[in-house]
């Protein structure tokens, strides 16, 4: 007689600010149940807590159901489900316990829509193989031309990740994601590009008031895209001409910055304090909690909006591009460039961007004086506003 499969969903209590796990474990040997209990943790809600519970309780209820012979050091998983049902169960359980950057949520999301359902979906997760790993890869490549670098080096590492994640909960016994095989090489085509200090002026020439002001000011700090839409007036400090960056904007929601190192306070020249002086003052929004850089309503200003008015302003300019490689990023690569240039000094730059690690810039440590992160943006300006500076002021022709 077949012996009946075991699922339990366990019990999740609180008790002392900790959740904890009870469910049964059968002793395949003698055939008799004894009650385990195991600690979860802190989570915000039961909800998040059950969760984490639902990933324990999937390999306890396939260690229940699929009993080993003595002595038997592996045995072949037994549950069947598909890979549509892996992600909407296993996925979903291990993301909710995760604190994973929103945009890092959206790319997993766009990723496992648009390329893995439509390819695995159907397959029971355990019948995947190198194979057809290989052929999504294809696939991905067929249905999107030609794909960026970037994403098929994210494809990878998600794939990586989830089959790491059915390996844990017992459900398959090797991952299908092998990276001899499957590993996206790096080229000479990841060298990213970068633009000269003429090419920048032209980029603001053609530019409206507002939209060159802030391209100015990313170009000329190298700070991140996001972090820029996030700046309100209680970021600058009109005093000490420093500008504090805290926030970055992801779909209109303000949240912490990439990393604890991205917290950084530059120290703008007087020629741009002044110009961020002058943009208070002509703005309806002025207050410490307002948005720098907003639209009519004081929501921060539309990234699609500013995308398009770049490129506009990049074709204008008679700039080539090359798709994925010349948005807002590159303002801020050209920015490290021109610093290292110019200075030299890895460090330097490596303070200027906000990198959590050197090794980001290069493996070369540099001592860092508070002097030299003023020396970063005197650097990002004078090549940007070449004969215009010192001399320039909020009536400048480059930003009025």
């Amino acid at each position: 007689m077949a012996r009946r499969r075991s699922h339990q969903k366990g019990s999740v209590k609180k008790r002392g600010g900790q959740w904890t796990l009870r469910y049964r474990e059968r002793d395949h040997s003698t055939g008799k149940w004894t009650l385990k209990r195991v600690p979860l943790g802190e989570f915000k809600n039961e909800k998040a807590a059950r969760a984490a519970a639902d990933v324990i309780m999937l390999q306890a209820n396939s260690h229940n159901s699929s009993p080993r012979s003595p002595g038997s050091p592996s045995r072949k998983p037994e549950t069947r489900i598909t890979f549509r049902e892996f992600i909407e169960r296993e996925w979903r359980a291990y993301t909710a316990v995760r604190e994973h950057r929103s945009s890092t949520m959206h790319s997993h999301h766009s990723l496992i829509k648009n390329h893995l359902l439509p390819f695995l979906g159907g397959m029971e997760i355990r019948d995947i193989t190198p194979g057809h790993i290989s052929k999504l890869f294809g696939q991905v490549r067929t249905r999107t031309g030609q794909p960026s670098r970037n994403t098929v080096s994210h494809l990878f590492g998600l794939l990586k990740l989830i089959f790491r994640i059915a390996v844990d909960a017992d459900l398959i016994q090797r991952s299908p994601v092998r990276p001899t095989i499957h590993r996206p090489e790096s080229g000479a085509d990841d060298e990213k590009p970068i633009l000269r200090a003429e090419q920048i002026r032209a980029i603001l020439s053609g530019l409206a008031e507002t939209e060159r002001l802030f391209v100015l000011l990313v170009a000329i700090t190298g700070m991140r895209f996001g972090e820029a839409l996030a700046l309100c007036w209680s970021d600058f400090d009109a005093e000490t001409q420093e500008l504090r960056i805290s926030h970055t904007l992801y779909r209109l929601e303000r949240k912490e910055p990439k990393t604890p190192s991205s917290n950084r306070a530059l120290k703008l020249k007087t020629v741009i304090a002044v110009l961020l002086e002058a943009h208070r003052e002509h703005s309806v929004f002025r207050g410490e909690r307002d948005y720098i850089f907003c639209r009519r309503d004081g929501r921060p200003m539309n990234s699609n909006a500013l995308r398009t008015h770049l490129y506009r302003a990049m074709d204008k300019a008679g700039i080539e591009r090359t798709k994925g490689k010349f948005g807002f990023h590159i303002l801020r690569h050209t920015a490290g460039s021109l610093i290292y240039a110019k200075s030299g000094d890895l460090k330097l730059v490596q303070e200027q961007l906000g990198h959590s690690d050197i090794s980001t810039t290069s493996d070369i440590y540099v001592h860092l004086e508070d002097k030299a992160v003023e020396e970063g943006t005197d650097i990002l300006t004078r090549e940007i506003l070449g004969e215009l500076y010192p001399s320039c002021t909020q009536e400048s022709e480059m930003v009025s």
